[in-house]
């Protein structure tokens, strides 16, 4: 009986992953292709060789389980044997890779551009999230002390001479990342005009596309100088930092990221300024001659960039600012850990008779207060009411929810994100009783919720909730040490090095705050604006929740159970993308009603969450 389900287990399993997903994706990409306004890329003989070349390595890859594995491609019943082999020696995943390959060669082929623009990205994400939330922690505790140093790996961070495998991988890395990031922006923004001006006409001479193809022959020779694995792991690193960066401001403000761009020449040999001080500072990690040859022709280079950049000034600007955030990523991180640890450790309260006050409230009120507050100053004042009645139905929803899944004892008023989720439905209909429109309250709810959840997130550090599991690594993990965090008295993990997981939370809240909020700027479908909400929130949830600590949490089949609602959540924004709806006229203003509902919604806020009765044994009585 035992095997016979456990055949049938793995037929349903194979049949959900080879038909059941890839149609979804098809269908996805079908219903929403009148609703992604992006231009359609259309080539039969690029887009089959993509497929071929990525139907090929997943059916490769899936041999090699298959023999050198003892197994079969299946997260729920993984292979025996740790795998090196066949294309597992060329880089880790390669079924991942081969599925976006066939994916987006698919698409390319249909000339799709929602299947382009949308659903192979997000897929992408997806089998990321897949990989960092469960299949690398998941092989690490199968196969502990195994690990497979890959052909594409970046190089080592030791400070001996890289080899000729280290220097032709970071060059197929970067100028790979480079040829896609100029391909998209291209492809989005090419025609757009400059922003701030010309280009430098300072020698008119330079003026000539063949020169431009210089900056990338400097770029091509830069790994073959560098003399340490560290610089190099460092220059790449930084470049590929440096390059996402500008793709994602391109997405955002196209009339800023298209400027990279020479206004003569073609993508293939845009190189911006940026990945030239990036070359540049690595050369001075060298000798002092190589540094000042590599100086006279980096100066060279920028002038020749320069004239020939649609926009001189938004060039140099741009990849200056660019050049030090992607330097400076580790002194970054080290400052936001830090800085995550002393919030973590600052709690403070303060008990009026029989109230107490705690400090952590403050924050998610304020939180409320600005999401409410830039939520109705961009809706419109109409709007302001409906959004104070929304948010309220979703913190009691979420006090709900968590005292359901995790009240006890000891904890008699938690709050669970998931239930403010679900409150979306009360809120919803309570909205449209108001005879509000109900997708105009819930999208920009939708677009101010990331800012929200990242300043909530702070009240998770003092408090201890979403608090991480432990961590060996001082230069990632954070100690709670104040009496009262939950990280102490429920988790048992007082004073040891645990993931900083809400600050992880915060970073990737940032970056889907900023598009989100570009996508509202740019007039999209309200449900779909939703849908890409719960989509990504949900996969940067299922990355953090497979990092938490919290003993409370119910663990089924493998994955914590917020993994499982993060999934269910992705799906429910799948087919939020697929819906329309009329988008109304709004009155974008500042008005008094939003402050008023701003203030009373923050206050609220901060009743629930940082204010309670010490002295009182009633449910919803404390917080702690």
């Amino acid at each position: 009986m035992k095997r016979n389900n456990l055949i049938i287990g793995k037929l349903l399993y194979a049949m959900a992953f080879i038909v059941i997903f890839p149609v979804g994706l098809w269908f996805w990409a079908k219903f929403t292709q009148d609703i992604v306004h992006l231009p359609a890329i259309e080539s039969k003989p690029v887009g089959s060789a993509l497929a071929i070349l990525g139907g090929s390595l997943m059916l490769w890859a899936m041999y090699a389980l298959k023999i050198y594995g003892k197994g079969l491609p299946m997260n729920a019943y993984p292979p025996p044997v740790f795998v090196t082999k066949g294309p597992y020696r060329l880089f880790r995943h390669p079924i991942y890779w081969g599925f976006g390959l066939l994916m987006l060669g698919y698409f390319v082929y249909a000339g799709s551009a929602s299947g382009i623009w949308m659903v192979t990205p997000l897929t992408i994400l997806g089998m990321m999230a897949l990989v960092l939330g469960h299949e690398s922690i998941d092989l690490k505790k199968r196969f502990p002390g195994q690990f497979n140093r890959t052909v594409l790996d970046y190089p080592q961070d030791l400070s001996g001479p890289p080899d000729l495998r280290d220097r032709l991988t970071s060059l197929f890395w970067i100028t790979s990342f480079l040829v896609l990031g100029n391909f998209m922006v291209e492809k989005l923004y090419g025609t757009m005009p400059p922003l701030l001006g010309e280009p430098f006409q300072f020698i008119t001479t330079l003026a000539n596309p063949d020169l431009t193809f210089l900056s990338l022959i400097f770029i091509l020779i830069v790994p073959f100088m560098l003399k340490r694995k560290d610089t190099m792991r460092e220059w790449e690193i930084s470049g590929f930092i440096a390059l996402a960066s500008s793709v994602f401001i391109a997405v955002l403000y196209p009339s800023i990221g298209a400027q990279y761009l020479e206004a003569k020449d073609t993508f293939l040999f845009t190189v911006p300024i940026f990945m030239l001080l990036i070359s540049l500072r690595a050369m001075y990690r060298q000798s002092l001659t190589t540094a000042i040859a590599f100086t006279i022709i980096f100066s060279f280079l920028v002038v020749v960039q320069l004239i020939n950049s649609r926009s001189a000034i938004l060039h140099l600007t741009s990849s200056v600012l660019i050049f030090l955030l992607s330097v400076s990523y580790q002194k970054i991180w080290i400052f936001l850990k830090n800085s995550s640890e002393r919030i973590a450790n600052s709690w403070k309260e303060w008990v009026f008779g029989k109230v107490r006050v705690i400090n952590h409230g403050f924050y998610v009120g304020f939180g409320a207060f600005f999401g409410i507050l830039i939520a109705g100053t961009l809706a419109g004042k109409e709007y302001a009411w409906a959004l104070l009645i929304f948010s309220i139905c979703g913190v009691v929803t979420a006090g709900l929810w968590a005292q359901i899944i995790e009240g006890s004892d000891k904890l008699k008023r938690p709050f669970g994100y998931y239930g403010g989720v679900v409150g979306i439905v009360f809120g919803s209909i309570a909205v449209w009783l108001m005879g509000v429109n109900v997708w105009v309250v819930i999208a920009i709810t939708a677009v101010m919720m990331p800012w929200v959840q990242a300043i909530g997130r702070l009240r998770c550090l003092v408090n201890g909730c979403c608090h991480g599991c432990r961590v060996d690594d001082p230069n990632i993990g954070i100690r709670y040490t104040h009496y009262r965090s939950r990280v102490g008295n429920i988790s048992g993990l007082k004073g040891e090095l645990v993931h900083p997981t809400p600050l992880y939370s915060i970073v990737w809240l940032f970056f889907v705050g900023l598009f989100l909020f570009s996508l509202w700027a740019k007039n999209v479908s309200y449900p779909m604006i939703f849908g890409i909400y719960l989509i990504l929130t949900s996969l940067g949830r299922f990355v953090e929740e497979a990092y938490r600590g919290e003993v409370q949490t119910p663990i089924l089949s493998g994955l914590h159970l917020y993994q499982w609602t993060a999934i269910i959540s992705v799906l429910v924004g799948i087919f939020m993308t697929t819906v329309t709806a009329e988008t109304p006229v709004l009155l974008p203003a500042f008005n008094l009603e939003s402050v008023w509902a701003a203030l009373l919604c923050g206050s609220f806020s901060c009743f629930a969450m940082g204010i309670d009765f010490p002295y009182s044994n009633a449910r919803f009585s404390r917080l702690v």
